[in-house]
């Protein structure tokens, strides 16, 4: 069942690095891929036009992969003072959280 998988999951691979590569080529900053995605950073007033610009990075880099075909994308977009995380992260992060307010001053 795992070989079976593989192309799927290595074509993911290479679309993700390829997209992150051409992001990076069109001058955006690429923070992380997280999973099946890339976590960016802008300022507030480009953040709109670098998701929009990321989600074409990925698009051309399906293209690219899948030999024309095109994938489409979802952009969530977390603007200051929020911050990314997913369910795993969450007690991650508190649990920093406490551990920073102990030993300020």
């Amino acid at each position: 069942m795992v070989l079976q998988n593989f192309p799927m999951q290595a074509n993911g691979a290479e679309m993700l690095r390829l997209g992150c590569c051409l992001a990076i080529e069109r001058g955006l900053k690429v923070c992380a891929p997280v999973h099946d995605a890339i976590l960016i950073e802008a300022p507030l007033d480009e953040i709109e036009q670098a998701a929009k610009e990321t989600q074409r990075a990925m698009a051309d880099a399906s293209a690219i992969v899948l030999d024309g075909f095109r994938l489409n994308t979802d952009a969530k977009i977390i603007k200051f003072p929020d911050r990314y995380m997913d369910d795993r992260g969450t007690s991650m992060w508190e649990r920093v959280l406490r551990i920073l307010q102990k030993h300020q001053l």
